[in-house]
């Protein structure tokens, strides 16, 4: 059942509302488009990890595990990505036994893609274009849980 915005609205105040805000790494190799989807989830309470590619995607999980901070609350990943795929980074990150929420964004969104990012943990797909609010919607659900 989608969300109404007085839904939407009470998720994001117990998000400002908590004590810590959720910690995001958000990979996606169009600096615009990244920068697009941080401005937004950093208004909705989020602290947003910016990476360039799957490559940095990793290196940076990495490095937060190995100074005791854990992991991210929540990856945003895009699939096709210069250096290395998200999936392969997914895939990295699997198997590490790295767990967090994940949601995939992409242009090339096949079925077959789709049972992938699934198998590594996708909790949700977004296929580009797609409607930010949507996207701000699940980055809360996924916040929440």
């Amino acid at each position: 059942m989608p969300r109404t915005s007085s839904a939407r609205g009470s998720a994001l105040y117990e998000l400002a509302s908590a004590k810590a805000r959720p910690q995001v790494l958000l990979a996606e190799d169009d600096p615009a488009f990244r920068q697009l989807i941080a401005t937004a989830l950093r208004r909705d309470g989020f602290e947003v990890a910016e990476a360039r590619d799957g490559r940095e995607l990793v290196s940076m999980m990495a490095a937060r595990i190995q100074c005791g901070a854990g992991p991210y609350d929540l990856i945003i990943t895009d699939l096709r990505m210069p250096v290395m795929s998200g999936l392969d980074a997914l895939a990295g990150l699997q198997a590490a036994d790295w767990v967090a929420p994940i949601i995939v964004i992409t242009a090339f969104g096949d079925e077959q893609v789709r049972r992938q990012a699934e198998r590594l943990g996708a909790g949700a797909m977004f296929s580009k274009p797609f409607d930010l609010c949507d996207l701000r919607t699940a980055a809360i659900h996924f916040a929440r849980s």
